[in-house]
């Protein structure tokens, strides 16, 4: 017998199209752009650089790096102290080419969910494969425009960045990284709002339990982030001669630090507030028992519970156990993960064991999520210097992505099936209730 095949709905296909769905990634790509001009113009003003529009395009154009932690390139006949980098040996006055990977996490955040949007409208199809492969086609409408800019566009000034570069650099993307990052992003992105399209369906109870623990994950990851900042907002004020009082816009010490140069400041408060995610990740990793670290050409734990640095009376940073006060900390992890638990359970209406089961599999969910997180807030920067013979180094900065995953993963399982059996048990109790019997104890 041949299964019988229902008849898209008019207009399914426009809407589901191969010319729709690469307007939508190609709608994201241009907001994505425009922030990025934004940045550069309303930036170069506050600092009143005088540079040409030009340039404040070219600038612009290269913020599309950060925001999907493709490293910027610099190169050219560079004057580069890289002698107080962990581990380098470079000597000071070295030519070298730089290349920094950092991505600006609330950017990146707002074109994925923008990205699954797309992908959620752009899918059809009945199974969640189809859904998922056919919603990942924004990424072709959302990442070629960006590899085009990066081999096409790079910024060459004398300038000066930090402490590091104070000689004529040319600043480009790079281009593998322009290749391969803004496509995996996107296409994970849409394809994830593909699979969510077929997990809205009701009619499907596979499809809600799918939905339940992914909602679940999500809701872990969302809480812990926004705890975990809130956690460096409450230390700030605790400690306001510390240097957590920094960590966040928040504190009389913030802002009279930053806005000493209220046009620099300015643009330094709102590179800050798209590095907040980013904070919070480094802040959620150490609070659920990993530990922020250098790896590369030197391997250090720089944050977590037993390393925790502190300047000394000699105004030395040394390291040791981390304050009494900060394992507080532990409860972001712990509250994050109960409560996900109890929100996948809920929403997939079950109960018993399967309802455990299912707050486990929300925790998986998170520990990926945390996992991929780690990832994109670490800060990668490898450099190649000429002082004599080459030396070459790469160093990585952040969150663990390897025990980061696996503590997120073995908080979000067990943290997951306490707050769905939590809310067994008082579904338990209202039955008993309504029936007249006592309560299971």
């Amino acid at each position: 017998m041949r299964p019988v095949t229902r008849p898209a709905p008019v207009g399914e296909h426009s809407r589901t199209g191969w010319g729709a769905t690469l307007l939508r990634g190609f709608l994201v790509f241009a907001l994505v752009l425009a922030i990025g001009l934004a940045v550069a113009i309303v930036g170069l003003a506050a600092a009143d650089a005088g540079l040409p529009f030009g340039a404040a395009f070219r600038i612009g154009a290269l913020y599309l790096g950060p925001f999907h932690h493709v490293a910027l390139v610099f190169e050219g006949d560079l004057d580069v102290d890289l002698s107080r980098l962990p581990g380098s040996g470079v000597p000071p006055g070295a030519s070298a080419t730089v290349e920094l990977g950092v991505a600006l996490l609330a950017v990146t955040a707002l074109a994925v969910w923008l990205l699954f949007r797309a992908g959620r409208a752009s899918a059809f199809g009945e199974g969640a494969g189809v859904r998922a492969l056919t919603g990942a086609r924004v990424a072709l409408g959302y990442a070629p425009p960006i590899l085009a800019l990066a081999l096409l566009v790079s910024f060459e000034e004398p300038v000066e960045i930090g402490s590091f570069v104070t000689a004529g650099i040319r600043v480009s993307m790079s281009g593998w990284q322009a290749l391969v990052f803004p496509l995996a992003i996107a296409a994970a992105a849409g394809a994830a709002g593909g699979m969510w399209s077929w997990a809205a369906d009701p009619g499907r109870p596979s499809a809600v339990r799918l939905r339940a623990v992914l909602g679940g994950g999500w809701w872990m990851f969302l809480v812990a982030l926004g705890l975990s900042y809130a956690g460096l907002l409450v230390a700030g004020v605790v400690q306001p001669d510390e240097p957590v009082a920094l960590a966040t816009p928040t504190t009389a010490r913030y802002f009279a630090t930053v806005f000493e140069r209220p046009g620099l400041g300015a643009v330094a408060l709102g590179h800050h507030v798209a590095l907040i995610p980013n904070e919070a990740l480094w802040a959620l990793v150490p609070a659920s028992g990993a530990c922020d670290v250098v790896r590369g050409s030197e391997r250090a734990d720089i944050l977590c519970y037993g390393s925790f640095p502190a300047i000394g009376a000699d105004g030395e940073i040394a390291s040791g156990s981390a304050p009494p006060g900060y394992l507080l900390f532990l409860l972001v992890p712990a509250l994050a993960t109960v409560v996900g638990g109890i929100r996948a359970c809920v929403r997939a209406g079950r109960a018993g064991w399967p309802a455990v089961i299912d707050g486990a599999l929300a925790g998986v969910v998170y520990g990926l999520l945390v996992g991929l997180g780690c990832l994109l807030a670490m800060v990668t920067l490898s450099y190649t210097a000429s002082a004599g013979t080459d030396v070459v180094g790469r160093l990585w900065i952040g969150p663990d992505p390897v025990w980061g995953t696996i503590t997120a993963l073995a908080w979000g399982i067990v943290g997951g099936a306490i707050g769905a059996a939590s809310s067994r048990l008082r579904w338990s109790g209202a039955a008993a209730r309504g029936s007249g019997t006592p309560a299971p104890r």
